[in-house]
């Protein structure tokens, strides 16, 4: 079964790796990306799009979007990162419908978990376990 996870997790990032860019700067403290499907960050539900990820702190990253309307996310210390060639990844749950985000990984080094939101609490408790994304960030060329 956990093998089965990491295939489709794998395979998801390879699909969704093609619609992603970043432009990395100052040291993987901001990266720009574009998410294909809405997600859920914190208490807002944020729609598919660019999204710029700024760390101007050590404990809160911003999700700037194109409109250039901010939102704000915690970060707590993360563990448990996956090696994909030390580039920058996005790690979504998804239950049903709904998506969350839970992991920002800048780089090996630095890995950030999101906190869980009081709806992903309440869909974990009706599902069950989710099915686990992880979307890479390619460089712009």
């Amino acid at each position: 079964m956990r093998n089965l996870r990491k295939y489709l997790m794998l395979a998801v990032g390879a699909v969704f790796s093609a619609a992603l860019a970043v432009s990395p700067a100052l040291a993987q403290e901001h990266m720009t990306v574009d998410v294909p499907f809405n997600f859920v960050l914190g208490k807002a539900t944020l729609q598919s799009g660019h999204y710029r990820i700024e760390r101007p702190g050590a404990s809160f990253a911003s999700f700037v979007d194109s409109e250039r309307k901010a939102n704000f996310v915690i970060l707590l210390p993360g563990g448990d990162v996956r090696s994909l060639n030390g580039q920058p990844y996005l790690v979504f749950t998804r239950y049903g419908q709904k998506t969350f985000l839970n992991k920002v990984v800048f780089s090996s080094n630095e890995v950030y978990d999101l906190p869980v939101s009081s709806k992903e609490k309440e869909l974990r408790a009706q599902v069950g376990s989710g099915e686990e994304l992880a979307v890479l960030i390619q460089p712009v060329l």
